[in-house]
């Protein structure tokens, strides 16, 4: 089969796109030939039946030469494709929408967000199948929706290392409002205030976004307000590896995001063998024996969050290590990168035999 991919970025470095690369890849492994068109292209390796088409964004182009660029590309690689698969984009799909009716393809979207919008409605309408991670990640009923996982390569994660003292609590997300930093540093500092616990980091990883670029500022302010101040290192957007690196090393993982987001970054310390905090009840089957330890609900108090990271900081390293073995099988079984492009292929093949 030959397929036409439509996604932001190829850029196996990005923090939160970086895995793309390996979608492709795996993709590529899995077709006879796959055509990807980006809006921004970082790197010219790729697999001998991938060709990519980028929009220009990594040039300067702006939105009108971006929009042309897309619109030439679809009128002449849509004919040659068996389908059209759009990226979490749904503007991908309106402007592939036309083109894929005309050639009587078939059009995929994956989307994994809570975000609802006219252009997501309108994207779904269009659209033969809807691909989302969770039951709860797609937000809109339809039965159009496929839920397939999520694709984490763990041939990527390097092996867990020992913590190095103090234990570090990590999280690695966008520096946003709902993301819910001022959540963990309002808990770290309750953990802080009290003389029975240890000495312990907290590290955020992760950038500000363009709709709130004062938040990073906040949190310094928080942090500074907070009696006692917790001990938090802002370490700012790292390179996808030097994250998951990162994750090697630390104690506890935290993923504060709301129940809508099942988000890659509670997945990945899983896939790290590393215990993780949750508030979205997606992630409840993946917990196991260890939900009361590691899940709260997403209205949980400041105290609430204080006491799972102070049991979690209490247990010795082996313990933590053992709970994050159980949460790596369990994982990898729902959530590893083979079984996700097995059954998108999958899904390929039967929009192909139905459109």
């Amino acid at each position: 089969m030959r397929w036409l991919l439509i996604t932001q970025k190829l850029a196996p470095d990005d923090q939160f796109l970086g895995f793309m690369m390996r979608w492709v890849e795996a993709l590529a492994a899995r077709l006879d030939h796959l055509d990807v068109i980006c809006q921004e292209q970082r790197t010219a390796d790729l697999p001998p039946n991938v060709r990519a088409f980028s929009l220009g964004k990594e040039r300067g182009a702006g939105r009108a030469a971006q929009a042309l660029a897309l619109t030439r590309y679809l009128r002449a690689l849509v004919p040659q494709a068996d389908g059209v698969f759009c990226h979490m984009i749904p503007r991908y799909a309106l402007f592939a929408a036309p083109w894929a009716r005309l050639y009587r393809k078939p059009l995929l979207l994956w989307y994994t967000h809570r975000q609802i919008g006219a252009e997501l409605r309108l994207a779904t309408a269009l659209a033969s199948h809807v691909l989302t991670a969770a039951p709860g990640s797609f937000p809109l009923r339809t039965p159009k929706v496929r839920v397939m996982g999520h694709g984490i390569d763990a041939a990527q994660f390097p092996p867990p290392q020992p913590e190095a003292p103090p234990p570090e609590i990590v999280m690695i997300a966008r520096l946003a409002h709902i993301k819910r930093q001022d959540w963990l540093l309002r808990a770290a500092s309750r953990v802080a205030a009290n003389p029975d616990a240890g000495p312990f980091r907290v590290r955020l990883i992760g950038g500000p976004v363009k709709g709130e670029p004062d938040y990073p500022a906040r949190l310094r302010a928080l942090t500074e307000a907070l009696d006692p101040p917790p001990p938090v290192e802002f370490a700012g957007p790292l390179p996808h590896r030097e994250a998951l690196a990162a994750l090697a090393r630390c104690a506890i993982a935290v993923n504060l995001s709301p129940p809508g987001l099942f988000d890659k970054a509670a997945l990945e310390p899983m896939i790290a063998g590393k215990p993780v905090i949750v508030t979205n009840p997606d992630f409840l089957p993946l917990l196991g024996n260890h939900a009361d330890a590691l899940y709260l609900p997403d209205d949980a108090s400041d105290m609430a969050l204080a006491e799972r990271l102070a049991a979690l900081l209490a247990l010795s390293p082996d313990e933590r290590a053992a709970i994050g073995v159980d949460l790596r099988e369990r994982a990898l079984a729902a959530h590893a990168l083979d079984g996700l492009m097995n059954r998108i292929v999958a899904l390929m093949h039967e929009a192909v035999g139905h459109a």
